[in-house]
């Protein structure tokens, strides 16, 4: 299928569909006949995956990991929950001393 439909079944850009290629996290076929890209049904399913691991702000590198199968989703997402603690915490102190500045 043609980068048209891909981008409207998954709802990204053309530029953010072409940026994963780029980046080696997606390798659509080719067209023999004019060389345009041919995506699969594969290429969708995986580029909505992308889209909800950055949605998430998951690394690149690390959904190239998950790609390549050095890391597990669920490693994946226990060092994702790590990150999105400490930056809580981090939010909840930088707010503790705005409100104490405040007084």
């Amino acid at each position: 299928m043609k980068i048209n439909e891909v981008e409207r079944l998954v709802g990204i850009t053309k530029g953010n569909i072409r940026f994963y290629e780029k980046e080696g996290l997606l390798t659509p076929g080719r067209n023999s006949e004019n060389g345009y890209r041919d995506y699969s049904e594969a290429d969708v399913i995986w580029l909505k995956k992308i889209k909800l691991l950055r949605m998430l702000d998951v690394p690149i590198e690390e959904i190239l990991r998950l790609k390549a199968g050095s890391l597990t989703l669920t490693d994946a997402m226990g060092r994702h929950m790590i990150q999105l603690e400490r930056r809580l915490c981090q939010r909840l102190w930088i707010t503790s001393f705005m409100v104490e500045d405040s007084y």
